[in-house]
């Protein structure tokens, strides 16, 4: 994946992992299901949560929410959410990026970011290392026989250590998220009522304040979503869409569960290209 920054003329190359998408899964999951139950005209209003699709010239997020009017020649893409993940290394850059997208998006209502912290930054096996040697000694592993010799079931406290070198540990995962207050979003606010953060360790979750936030957010979205369906059609049932019954809904234990999978599946992604090397 490509980022262009034209201030200072930066390009940045990217390359997506199991373990850089994990955190937003069960998140889009979510909203996928809450927007499927508001019962608002498909022919009408065109919704999407997309991953990899353009929000700005410099930003190609990980999850954005987009609403488009069906019924007008002259509609715009209305893009009231967005979420964006990094690894630890790269946290600078995302917050450059995110601030890029809100000046191109000043209606965004709601702002996600997730960094990955892992426990040192991934290293492949030195050429004549007791691992490398081990490892070439074999055929080419299938996922099967490489994560079996872990010896550990898939969970956040188990990094995955085959031939004794670490092919992903994550330390931590850190949550940010902001909402739209009376003016665009401003990254550097400290204001509770418009920000919240959190960290998962694989013993501790302080989540409460940031799936308050995403809820809050997800809440506004809606109304954004009801607004467009007014303008569309002054008469539409504004009560069946606020339905009080029709809740988002994310669990803690699906975002480690997520994460801990995406581990597996990111060090035998990382095998095979060492591997082929």
């Amino acid at each position: 994946r490509l980022t262009y920054f034209d201030d200072d003329s930066t390009l940045i190359v990217e390359m997506p992992s199991a373990v850089h998408e994990a955190p937003l899964v069960a998140l889009h999951t979510a909203l996928v299901c809450f927007l499927e139950n508001i019962p608002f005209d498909r022919k009408a209003v065109n919704a999407n949560i997309l991953s990899n699709i353009e929000a700005s010239e410099s930003l190609v997020p990980d999850m954005r929410i987009s609403f488009q009017n069906m019924k007008s020649t002259t509609s715009e893409t209305i893009i009231p959410g967005l979420a964006e993940t990094a690894f630890s290394q790269h946290r600078d850059v995302l917050f450059d990026k995110l601030e890029e997208a809100i000046k191109e998006n000043p209606s965004l209502l709601f702002v996600i970011a997730a960094v990955v912290f892992e426990n040192a930054p991934y290293r492949s096996p030195k050429k004549g290392s007791d691992a490398g040697r081990a490892l070439l000694r074999d055929a080419k592993r299938s996922s099967n026989d490489f994560l079996s010799a872990t010896g550990d079931l898939p969970t956040l406290d188990a990094p995955v250590v085959v031939e004794n070198h670490t092919w992903c540990s994550v330390a931590s995962v850190w949550f940010k998220v902001w909402v739209c207050g009376n003016q665009p979003i401003d990254i550097r606010t400290d204001d509770p009522a418009l920000v919240a953060d959190g960290v998962t360790f694989f013993f501790h979750f302080d989540y409460g304040p940031v799936l308050a936030m995403i809820d809050k957010g997800v809440n506004a979205i809606r109304e954004r979503l009801i607004t467009l369906c007014k303008e569309i059609d002054e008469d539409v049932d504004v009560d069946a869409l606020r339905d009080p019954n029709i809740v988002f809904r994310v669990r803690k234990d699906d975002i480690a569960t997520k994460i801990a999978g995406a581990m597996r599946e990111t060090a035998y992604r990382r095998y095979l290209a060492w591997y082929k090397k």
